[in-house]
């Protein structure tokens, strides 16, 4: 496998990844409202909430947010082969959840013999998952198993059996190979991921050691890595693994910076850790809440005067996602593409904004985990403030990121004559036998098939939040950009190695099922 197809199975890897990171913003909202509600200091305040009702209603909307908080590497495991199989996917995410528990139960009971692990004494790195006493390996483990499984079942879903042993043929072969693999996996990694932990807690304590210069660089390679598909890969180590810390809370031992901030919330008497909260994306608070929705009125006020209305509307509806739940990609792809200097500015902004927010103690996650920023602030941060939430920071620093925003990204865009949005140049209207962007999704999708070479030349075709990713045989058979941005109506391109991403906004998944079923793929 050469260096194009690693990066290409990374960047798919980012986008699978992404299936239970969605699946976060709920469950971290039911953890807020629980907490936020049970906070012992409100129910002083407000004393009806101690009550039967209220008090049982808040307490299960926190337990049922943690059920997902505290099983991310198995959702991993799940998604990981459920995303890299190639068919019969429904038996492959079967396979990773039994791989999962396989791996964990081997593991538990191998190094419990052996005396390593002692269920009433159990040591940093050992935990009690689903029930199941082992060494905790978070999703390491769960992105360990998926890879095995999908790997599996790739290999042998179509495998033919002697007659004796046909009753197993194709997919049904599948669980058996998986418990016997995930047990050997099981046995190997009770010898390579002590040490494996060793490692992890060393890198652990040089990164929280390196204070706000660490914090910005965290900031600013998670913006710049976004139109490569690979910004995964700089937060979710922290959020849920040692490197994002470890802690004890409530005589409960917590890996990752996520788990430990849900931790904290939930706990009645935690405080909050800034070297936890710079992880779970503190400073996004600051740029996606403001930064941003500065960034907007300066396009709108550098438009050209007819494009106003236009840009205007556009505006809107790119900086609710954004405020709101913390979903910056529509906003940011409106000048990623026609005026990159202004997205590197945004990272540089977003990276200072992580140091400013490590400098000033800002406990506020703005992770979709917790809910995004404006629940984050609500539920985290004024709820949170006897926890040392610190949210007044914002009342500072957010006007100060909106006028930062607002006057170099219009200084920039006059000086520079940058074609932001409302500022193009004037172009020729389509010809009338052409589709319009804005038509029929249906009608859109045998266009896009033909721009990039056709159906034969369609391995696969996903969506993450606002991009089209099709994997293809030949990239080289793929048209110029302009057929895609003028034709076909998508807000940008960006070809990656085996393939293209397309940015449809919030329609892309759409046009992803819609491309599927006119393949004829699952």
């Amino acid at each position: 496998m050469d260096k194009k197809e690693v990066l290409g199975k990374f960047q798919r890897l980012g986008k699978v990844l992404m299936t239970p990171v969605l699946i976060l913003p709920i469950a971290g909202i039911l953890v807020g409202l629980g907490s936020a509600f049970t906070n012992a200091a409100l129910i002083k305040a407000v004393p009806w909430l101690g009550s039967i009702v209220p008090s049982m209603f808040f307490s299960l909307c926190k337990v049922a947010g943690n059920v997902v908080m505290n099983n991310i590497p198995a959702l991993f495991a799940i998604c990981v082969a459920y995303g890299f199989a190639k068919s019969e996917k429904a038996t492959a995410a079967l396979c990773g959840f039994i791989g999962y528990m396989t791996m964990n139960t081997v593991m538990g009971t191998f190094l419990t013999v052996l005396g390593t692990i002692d269920p009433k004494n159990l040591a940093t790195g050992q935990s009690s998952i689903l029930g199941i006493v082992t060494l905790d390996t978070g999703v390491i483990g769960g992105l360990l198993v998926g890879a095995l499984v999908a790997w599996i079942h790739n290999r042998w879903y179509k495998i033919e059996l002697p007659p004796v042993l046909s009753i197993f043929n194709g997919t049904r072969f599948i669980p058996a190979a998986t418990i016997v693999f995930c047990s050997l996996c099981g046995i190997v990694m009770s010898f390579i991921f002590p040490p494996i932990q060793s490692v992890l807690s060393a890198l652990s304590d040089f990164i929280l050691g390196s204070g706000a210069l660490g914090s910005f660089v965290y900031g600013a390679a998670e913006r710049l890595l976004l139109p490569f598909g690979l910004h995964h890969f700089v937060y979710l180590p922290f959020m849920f693994t040692s490197l994002g810390g470890t802690a004890t809370i409530d005589g409960n031992l917590v890996t990752g910076a996520a788990n430990i901030y849900s931790a904290i919330v939930s706990s009645p008497s935690a405080d909050f850790d800034i070297d936890i909260s710079r992880f779970v994306m503190n400073g996004k608070v600051i740029f996606a809440m403001f930064g941003l929705t500065g960034a907007a009125l300066a396009f709108y006020h550098t438009a050209l005067p007819q494009n106003k209305k236009k840009v205007a509307a556009l505006m809107i509806a790119a900086v609710i996602p954004c405020f709101f739940t913390g979903i910056t990609e529509p906003l940011e792809y409106s000048f990623l593409f026609v005026a990159p200097i202004l997205f590197v500015v945004h990272a540089l902004m977003a990276g200072l904004a992580y140091a400013l927010a490590f400098l000033l103690n800002f406990n506020v996650a703005g992770s979709t985990a917790f809910g995004g920023p404006f629940l984050s602030l609500i539920f985290n941060g004024i709820m949170g403030a006897s926890k040392g939430s610190n949210w007044q920071v914002i009342l500072i620093l957010g006007p100060i990121y909106f006028a930062a925003y607002y006057f170099l990204f219009k200084f920039l865009i006059i000086h520079r004559n940058l074609r932001t949005p409302g500022r193009e140049v004037e172009e020729q209207e389509p010809d009338s036998a052409e589709v319009s962007p804005t038509g029929d999704i249906a009608e859109m999708i045998p266009r896009i098939i033909e721009a990039v070479g056709g159906p034969d030349n369609i391995d696969s075709a996903d969506a993450c939040f606002t991009r089209l990713r099709l994997v293809l045989e030949d990239p080289s058979l793929i048209q110029e950009d302009e057929v895609f941005t003028k034709k076909l109506g998508a807000n940008g391109v960006i070809r990656v190695s085996g393939g293209i991403q397309i940015v449809y906004g919030n329609k892309a998944s759409l046009y992803a099922t819609q491309m599927r079923e006119t393949l004829g793929m699952e």
